[in-house]
This record gives structure tokens, C-alpha cells and sequence, in this order.
């Protein structure tokens, strides 16, 4: 990518990840610190609140948590997923990202190990498997998230002589896909897990979004209140006493909104293994997350934190504990904050789109709308660019040609920005084009003209071998999880400056 401008003072930032403040369900709270009179420690009492004493969540801890927090993400993981293998075990971490590194730490043997993954995916999983000498393949993705047939004809079609090692390990966020925003349906779940077994492959879920699913958009403002008034009634009233709470009601409802159940929910032999964060609905700040697998992948992952992180941070833990305690919320009342934050992330979701269509042009941009997360891929027509060359690959610059007079307009009826491409070329003429170079530049333009931050494609693309991926360039990722003052402004400013761009030509 070419060097972006220096950032104006007053930048519009809609494409880094951003957890809203309204997920941190905290009131402003104190901590006494202790005294120190003639260097003297004076400690205070204990918070009678708290379910631990701080003279234990301060000491060295067990690598493995708190048993007492164990305890309940075992049971929030049954009120989810249910429990399909016997020896399900939990593993604490340091948040999502410590997970998905200390998992390719153990199945990845350095140089020698493939991982699979969707064609986009986060930037930081992935730099975290190079990072563990691992080696990337893109498995397509289109509007209903990863392609299961693109992976079964990839499994299939290994040849060890010439690619290497056949892969053992995917890497997928199957709900509210980083970046896409694309969430697979019940049917690809099946099917992914079903190849998975057919070809011995583990699966690594990572799901930092599954709380956050989301009915269809409903572009009806009127409609949509009711509906958001529906949802927000269907919780059953919430008792005085925790104790008291009804976790199998409320845990229906949470699980029945939008229908989306995990690959663990479906893992009958524990090649699963789930990554999960309280980042999404608590506070990123907290660095606090958990794997579920099977009692030898969890043995294993805790030998790595033995002699890495050691331990996960005692106070996120015990906050964490006492939240989920009977004494405060409990297993239910955390069911029902992640209900209140996920509809209030819908309602950024559909916010995000209605200003969307009427700030950006639909020939100029499109998306799907996504059904989980906090992230929408909007595919630029770059094609309709009076710069925009498309190249015969082999041939001279002079057999460039303008793609924008013959092919507008004529694109496959699908879900827009997450086409499903063919799946092989051997009859085909290959091209390349300058679609990333016209994205460098109009990334440029949005910051220096328009003074608004989206993340080009090619942060999160995933290289093929071989092949020529510059069409697939023309993506940004927004996020939707900034106030909805700043939605407005960045989704204007996107609009005025994008068209500005293309009409300059």
C-alpha cells in the first residue's frame, strides 16, 4: 500500500475495531489504596461484595483460572452449547487473541504445517500463525461465509508432493466475520463439520461475536421499533434475588433470536476447539477469554500457559467471578446484559445501514447486511472507474483493457460483495488488474479529503499460491460500533469524498 497522508487533526475512524462503552456495565467504582506510614503496609479491609479475597486473587494463581470461574464458564458453555463430548474441559486466557496463539503453538509444527482459512480473515490471527511458522490457504468465502465446497475440493485435491504436508487444522469465525461480517447458515455448519470428519481436520471457532447476533434489517423504521420492542419484552421479568432467576427461560430466548448454534454444539468428537472472549460484552480492557475442547487439548494448552503467560490476571478474574455470581448477577443476569448489549448493537447495525443508503450511492457501493458482529464489507465498484485496466496476464501493457464499457451491469445475481467465484481457471484466460492500486489511492483520498478511516481489503486478504487475487481488492471494512453521532458524520463524509473521487476520474 502506498504511504497514507498524514492524518488530518479531526479524523473519522469507522474501520478499526471498537467495542462500544455501553457493553462496560460498570458505574464508577473505587479502590482504597493502601497507606504507607513509616513504611508500613496497612491493609484495608475486605470488599464484602466480592466473591474472592483479595489477599488470594493478588497472589500467584493457577494457570488454569480460578476454580470457582471454571465453574461458571462450564456452566455458561452448557446454557449455550450444551455438552456433546464427556470430557469438555475450560482453559482461561488473556483474551481472544492469546487463545488463538497458544492454539497454533500447539497443533502448528513450524514450516511444515498449512492452516486453512477463510480468503479474508483477521489480521492479527493470521500474523499470530505466521508468527508460529505456520503457512496460509484461502478457502472462499461469499455472502453466507466460508464456501463449503471450495473447502472439500481443497481437502480433496491435496497433493502432499507438491503443497506439502495435507492440512489438520481450520481456522474459521464462522458468526460475524472478521472482516466480511458474513455468518454461516445452520446447512454450512453441518457441512463444514461433516468434511471436517471426513478429512481428520480439527476446527478452531473463533467466536469473540456469537453473542452479538442480530434479526434480519429491516429498512422499515416504524417496523423495526416494533420489533426492537418485541425483543427487548420477550426476556422473562427479572427477579430481586439471582437465585431466583429462571436460566432455562432466558437462556431460550437468547439462544432462539437469531438460530445460530457453534460448531461445539455439533461436536460429537471433539475436534473443536472454541475460542471465546468477554471482550465483546464486558470490555476488551479485561483481557479475559476461554477455550472449550477436549480434556487433551485443554491439558496440553495449559503446560503452554505453564511457561508463557503463567497466569491470567487474578483481578479481571475475580470481577468476572462476581458478576456471574448467584450474589450479583448470576448465569442469567449475564444471559440478559449480552441480550441488552446485542440489540443495541442491531440497532447500530441497522443505523449504520439506513445512513449508508442515503449517503453513499448504490452504484458506487454495495454490502450485505450482516447478521452478527460489529463489521460491514462494502464492495466498491471499481470497475466503473475511467481509470480501472484489466490485464491478459503474459500479455503486453497494451492489451489492457476498460472493463467499465463492457462488464457494468452485468454481474451475477447473488448477495453483493461476497460473490462466489468459480473454482477453476484451467479453461480460462487470466487477467490481472489495478484494482489495488485505484483502492491505495482512493484510501488516500478518504483521509485527506473526506477526513475518514476505512480498512482496505488487502489488510485482511489471505494470498493464494500462484494465483492473481488484485480483483478482490476492492473492499473496505466499517465498523458500526462507534456512537451514532460518529456513524453519521464518517458515513457522509464517505459518501461525499468517494464520489468526489470517481468523478474526477
Amino acid at each position: 500500500m502506498s504511504p497514507a497522508p498524514i492524518l488530518p487533526e479531526k479524523i473519522v475512524d469507522i474501520g478499526r475495531r471498537y467495542t462500544s462503552s455501553f457493553s462496560f456495565p460498570y458505574e464508577p467504582c473505587y479502590i482504597h489504596i493502601t497507606k504507607i506510614i513509616n513504611f508500613e503496609l496497612r491493609c484495608t479491609e475486605d470488599d464484602e461484595g466480592g466473591i474472592l479475597d483479595l489477599n488470594e486473587i493478588l497472589q500467584y494463581g493457577l494457570s488454569n483460572g480460578y476454580p470457582e470461574l471454571i465453574r461458571q464458564l462450564e456452566e455458561l458453555n452448557l446454557h449455550l452449547h450444551g455438552k456433546t463430548i464427556s470430557d469438555s474441559s475450560v482453559y482461561v486466557t488473556l483474551g481472544n487473541t492469546d487463545g488463538v496463539s497458544k492454539v497454533f503453538q500447539l497443533l502448528v509444527e513450524p514450516d511444515i504445517d498449512t492452516v486453512l482459512t477463510e480468503e479474508f480473515s483477521f489480521a492479527s490471527s493470521l500474523n499470530s500463525a505466521r508468527a508460529k511458522g505456520a503457512k496460509l490457504y484461502p478457502i472462499k468465502v461469499d455472502g453466507q461465509g466460508l464456501v463449503p465446497e471450495d473447502l472439500e475440493r481443497v481437502l480433496s485435491t491435496w497433493d502432499e508432493k507438491t503443497q506439502g504436508r495435507k492440512p489438520h487444522l481450520l481456522y474459521t469465525i464462522p458468526c460475524g466475520q472478521n472482516p466480511t461480517g458474513s455468518t454461516q447458515p445452520p446447512e454450512r455448519y453441518d457441512a463444514i463439520y461433516r468434511i471436517a470428519q471426513e478429512h481428520d481436520v480439527i476446527i478452531m471457532e473463533d467466536d469473540p461475536y456469537y453473542p452479538l447476533q442480530f434479526a434480519n434489517y429491516e429498512p422499515d423504521l416504524e417496523k423495526r421499533k416494533a420489533q426492537l420492542k418485541e425483543a427487548r419484552a420477550k426476556l422473562p421479568t427479572a427477579p430481586e434475588n439471582a437465585k431466583d432467576d429462571d436460566i432455562q427461560a432466558v437462556a431460550k430466548v437468547f439462544n432462539d433470536y437469531a438460530g445460530v448454534k457453534s460448531y461445539l454444539s455439533r461436536d460429537v468428537d471433539g475436534r473443536v476447539i472454541r475460542i471465546d472472549t468477554f471482550s465483546k460484552v464486558f470490555g476488551p480492557g479485561v483481557r479475559l477469554g476461554w477455550i472449550t475442547a477436549n480434556s487433551t487439548f485443554i491439558e496440553r494448552l495449559l503446560r503452554i500457559g505453564e511457561t508463557t503467560t503463567q497466569v491470567p490476571n487474578g483481578l479481571s478474574q475475580s470481577v468476572l467471578a462476581s458478576y456471574l455470581s448467584d450474589r450479583h448477577w448470576g448465569i442469567a443476569g449475564f444471559f440478559r446484559w449480552m441480550w441488552g448489549v446485542r440489540l443495541e448493537y442491531q440497532h447500530k447495525r441497522d443505523y449504520f445501514l439506513d445512513n449508508l443508503n442515503e449517503y453513499v450511492p448504490k452504484e458506487l457501493v454495495t454490502t450485505v447486511p450482516c447478521g452478527a458482529g460489529m463489521f460491514q464489507w462494502l464492495r466498491v465498484d471499481v470497475t466503473s472507474h475511467p481509470r480501472y485496466r484489466k490485464t491478459l496476464i503474459g500479455n503486453s501493457s497494451d492489451a489492457a483493457i476498460n472493463l467499465a464499457l463492457d462488464t457494468v451491469g452485468q454481474e451475477p445475481e447473488i448477495a453483493p460483495g461476497l460473490e462466489l467465484k468459480s473454482s477453476s481457471k484451467s479453461s480460462e484466460q487470466e487477467y490481472t488488474s489495478n484494482t489495488g492500486e485505484l483502492i491505495d489511492e482512493l484510501f488516500n483520498h478518504l483521509i485527506e479529503y473526506g477526513k475518514v478511516v476505512v480498512l482496505p481489503a488487502k489488510v485482511f486478504i489471505v494470498e493464494k499460491p500462484g494465483v492473481d487475487q488484485s480483483e478482490d481488492l476492492n473492499f473496505f471494512r466499517a465498523t458500526f460500533a462507534g456512537d451514532l453521532e460518529n456513524i453519521d458524520a464518517a458515513l457522509k463524509a464517505f459518501g461525499d469524498s468517494i464520489q468526489e473521487w470517481f468523478q474526477k476520474g
